[in-house]
């Protein structure tokens, strides 16, 4: 099928752009009979993204000039440099001149064969968006600076990357693998997807997981400075501290390496839980 791209580029003008403002684009499927796809890449802001019964998919997005971060750096203020007027007055270097347009921001949203990419590569332009889309739809998400991944209703394989944000996802039927450095992850389950491994990680953060009471697992867990807590019967064992032994090229290395280990309901695929300052928490919906 012939691919559908809609790339926008906008630049706003201060006499009718206004910060905070939402517009909305709606993004036709090639097929709505089968299954989709949603990849969203963003370097700063935040993703949300709701399944709803719908066949298409609508994609609105706000954004904010930098200077309305609150974390940024105020730097003193200058004396300006130009000609004196007779009445000793220093003008404006900009008098005279008519404000055309401010800063860009880049965003691209494109469709091939059911999948749906939304990109934005501006390192400087906060960019908030809210997605909806069918509620069969796999999700590929990431973000990087100053914004959460919210997922809602999704019935599908997602994986999110948010290295410097929280993750949060409900009412999730499927298989989930989430990474972040700087968050939480909180997740809770209606159904998962049978023989599926997942993995959950983050640096700085709880990792808060809520799963069916029929799951079958085998859970691998480990936590530097917190607690592994679980509301399942677990047949728990604990390796360790385990040493992998190196020796390469002349240099021998010692890893050691320790985690807790705990069966399901007897066992299944192995889930992955990793965080170094956070609690572990596993609960029975």
């Amino acid at each position: 099928m012939k691919k559908q791209l809609i790339a926008i580029t906008l630049i706003w003008i201060s006499a009718t752009y206004v910060i905070g403002q939402s517009n909305e684009i709606i993004v036709p499927i090639s097929d709505p009979t089968k299954r989709g796809k949603l990849k969203v890449d963003i370097h700063y802001g935040s993703i949300t993204v709701k399944g709803l019964p719908r066949k298409d998919v609508s994609v609105k997005y706000v954004s904010g000039e930098d200077d309305e971060r609150d974390d940024k750096p105020s730097l003193p203020k200058l004396p300006a440099l130009g000609r004196r007027t007779d009445n000793g007055k220093t003008p404006s270097n900009k008098d005279g001149l008519k404000k055309i347009a401010g800063g860009s921001l880049d965003l691209e949203i494109s469709e091939d064969k059911n999948e749906i990419t939304v990109e934005s590569s501006s390192w400087s332009k906060k960019l908030n968006l809210t997605i909806e889309v069918p509620s069969g739809f796999d999700l590929n998400l990431s973000t990087y600076n100053d914004g959460d991944v919210v997922v809602s209703n999704i019935q599908g394989s997602i994986e999110i990357s948010d290295y410097n944000g929280s993750i949060m996802a409900e009412n999730i039927s499927g298989s989930v693998l989430a990474d972040s450095y700087n968050g939480e992850i909180k997740i809770t389950f209606d159904k998962i997807t049978e023989g599926t491994p997942m993995s959950f990680s983050t640096y700085n953060g709880d990792i808060d997981l809520t799963f069916p009471a029929t799951l079958k697992a085998s859970l691998k867990m480990k936590t530097e400075q917190g607690e592994v807590l679980s509301s399942f019967d677990m047949n728990v064992t604990k390796n360790g501290p385990i040493q992998k032994k190196e020796a390469k090229g002349g240099v021998y290395k010692v890893v050691v390496d320790e985690w807790v280990k705990g069966d399901v309901n007897g066992g299944g695929p192995e889930f992955t839980l990793k965080n170094y300052n956070g609690d572990i928490i596993i609960r029975k919906k």
